[in-house]
């Protein structure tokens, strides 16, 4: 009995011990600026992440990628589609869980069936998400911290690109982030309504990506648990009340799924979890690359500010000393993210994300505590990032568009290279803190201007990269209902337009592999043969819709008939009859 209380008290000051150095890394070595700061927090925390998320959320239509199946797949649910089994173009569609699609639906029914509203959702978490590593570091001791954290997740521009499109990892690294977040506050202060909201955050996470959501997380918190050498934390893992909680919000839907429809269990959690992780997930539609493929897609997602994470290496003829845990948490929120997406199969430029929170929360506290004297690093690391911001006001919408040649693009980074000696000598004579926050914080400004050419780009691209001006050419010359076809093509080339008509459009010898679970289950009309096809025009007046390169296959197909064509952006409208 007395070796138990004894055990029990030196795991209690071990806590409080490692609670204390904790809170002592986020606690600001300088005074806060006086009140006339309040305002440049307002800005950098409020306003800027703000506009960088939900400025230009209709700025281009919908586009013919994943974007275009996830909004349609919502669409499909408002105009009475199953709320358990996801539909798309008709058939189930089941590789994902449905939390962004009824987040989707229900920001649709709100505002309408609009690009802007479908891509809410993904803005908006990411909004949020920003909000919360502020208000993380704000509980914690240090607003500066904070600012940086949101100002920096809110200005990283592949970031904001990408919150700005109906994708899950943007609502993913929002759910998760929120997780971990609450998990940490809740490791540091024992909090258990922290520990809760942890466990409901990820059962939401597992809902809209699934059990990547669970590995991510447990994966976190054990690399954390083990860096800190903490064997009682591991116990509070298996909190039965966190337990029900998590199974009540993520395993009611899975259960009604495999209920409802057939073949779910197989297809959802051996193909799209076990299989995909292994590079044998059938149908083989996702990207591989070697075991460092995330290593310059990491640095490329954090641009502009890039440079900094020099700051987060070791600092020379500093005296060695164990990180305090909030630091270690970090570690551990980049580390393990980037360990499991380089070993699995299956590889997206988003997928690391979700290690974002975590970096920026470290970076934000290194800058924290930089900024109390001028620092040599510090300003090289702000000159190169705010030239590397200009350059993306000026450069990026011309890469779009495939203006920039890779040499031209090489000429443009050694000018920012030659510019930043002076950006150097400048910083370094900025003598107050309030001056380098301001300094700081203008590269995040400068970079979220630049979002404002970009979706302008983006736009003058819309006729090659979505299907509104074909629905627009559609909508111009009326056919009978369920008289448009598309022809094999899908996602990548057709997903948006089911959604801008409002309706399904029947696919004749369907290519499309998102489609295949769906047709080869329930194909209805969705997936048709050329016979078939040949019996609907034999009715009357039809419209195919097609690559370009693919008309002399279709017309080959068709057989004899007369057809006029309509071309927009290499895509093609036929009109024919009977």
């Amino acid at each position: 009995m007395f070796r138990k209380l004894f055990s029990r008290a030196v795991a209690a000051s071990q806590w409080w011990r490692a609670r204390a150095v904790a809170t002592a890394a986020l606690a600001a070595p300088v005074a806060l600026p006086g009140v006339g700061a309040a305002g440049l927090y307002l800005v950098a925390v409020l306003v800027l992440p703000a506009f960088c998320f939900l400025y230009g959320l209709d700025a281009f239509p919908l586009r013919d990628n994943n974007e275009g199946l996830y909004a349609e797949i919502a669409r499909e649910m408002l105009d009475g589609g199953s709320y358990v089994v996801p539909h798309l173009n008709g058939v189930p569609y089941i590789e994902k869980p449905p939390l962004l699609y009824w987040l989707c639906a229900l920001s649709m029914h709100l505002l309408g069936p609009t690009p802007a509203a479908a891509r809410l959702v993904s803005a908006g978490a990411m909004l949020l998400l920003s909000l919360g590593l502020f208000q993380f570091c704000r509980l914690h001791g240090n607003f500066r911290a904070g600012v940086f954290a949101a100002a920096g997740m809110a200005s990283a521009l592949p970031v904001a690109v990408v919150s700005h499109v109906v994708l899950f990892d943007p609502l993913l690294t929002a759910l998760l982030g929120g997780s971990l977040l609450c998990y940490l506050h809740s490791y540091l202060t024992r909090s258990r309504r922290a520990w809760l909201a942890a466990a409901v955050f990820l059962g939401l996470a597992i809902m809209e990506k699934g059990g990547v959501a669970l590995v991510l997380a447990g994966g976190t918190v054990g690399t954390f648990l083990l860096l800190m050498r903490d064997g009682g934390g591991w116990r509070r893992l298996f909190d039965r009340t966190a337990v029900l909680v998590l199974l009540a919000v993520a395993g009611t839907w899975h259960v009604l799924a495999s209920g409802m429809q057939p073949g779910f269990a197989h297809f959802y959690f051996i193909n799209e979890h076990v299989l995909r992780f292994l590079g044998q997930r059938l149908p083989d539609d996702y990207h591989h690359g070697p075991l460092w493929f995330y290593l310059p897609r990491l640095l490329l997602m954090l641009a502009p500010w890039t440079p900094f994470l020099l700051l987060l290496l070791p600092r020379r003829g500093a005296r060695a000393q164990a990180p305090p845990a909030i630091v270690r948490f970090c570690q551990a929120a980049v580390a393990f993210p980037l360990l499991f997406f380089s070993l699995c199969a299956a590889k997206a430029d988003y997928y690391l994300m979700v290690a974002l929170p975590g970096l920026l929360l470290w970076l934000g506290i290194e800058l924290s505590q930089r900024l109390a004297a001028p620092d040599r690093l510090l300003a090289w690391c702000w000159a190169v990032s705010l030239g590397l911001a200009a350059l993306a006001m000026f450069a990026a919408p011309a890469a779009m568009g495939g203006d920039i040649t890779p040499p031209l693009l090489l000429v443009l980074l050694a000018a920012v290279g030659a510019l930043a000696p002076g950006g150097h000598s400048l910083f370094l004579r900025l003598r107050s803190v309030a001056a380098r926050e301001l300094a700081l914080l203008g590269v995040a400004v400068l970079a979220g201007a630049a979002l404002v050419p970009l979706f302008h780009a983006a736009d003058a691209r819309s006729a090659r990269d979505s299907s509104v001006y074909v629905a627009r050419i559609l909508g111009a010359n009326p056919v009978p209902d369920g008289a448009v076809f598309i022809y094999r093509d899908f996602e990548d080339m057709f997903s948006t337009l089911p959604f801008y008509l409002g309706r399904t459009v029947p696919i004749i010898d369907s290519a499309s592999r998102d489609l295949q679970f769906g047709c080869r289950r329930d194909s209805g009309s969705a997936c048709i043969s050329a016979a078939q096809f040949l019996q609907a025009r034999a009715r009357g007046p039809v419209a195919v819709v097609l690559q370009a390169s693919r008309a002399p296959e279709f017309l080959a197909m068709a057989g004899p008939g007369r057809w006029r064509a309509e071309w927009v952006g290499g895509k093609m409208v036929l009109f024919g009859g009977p």
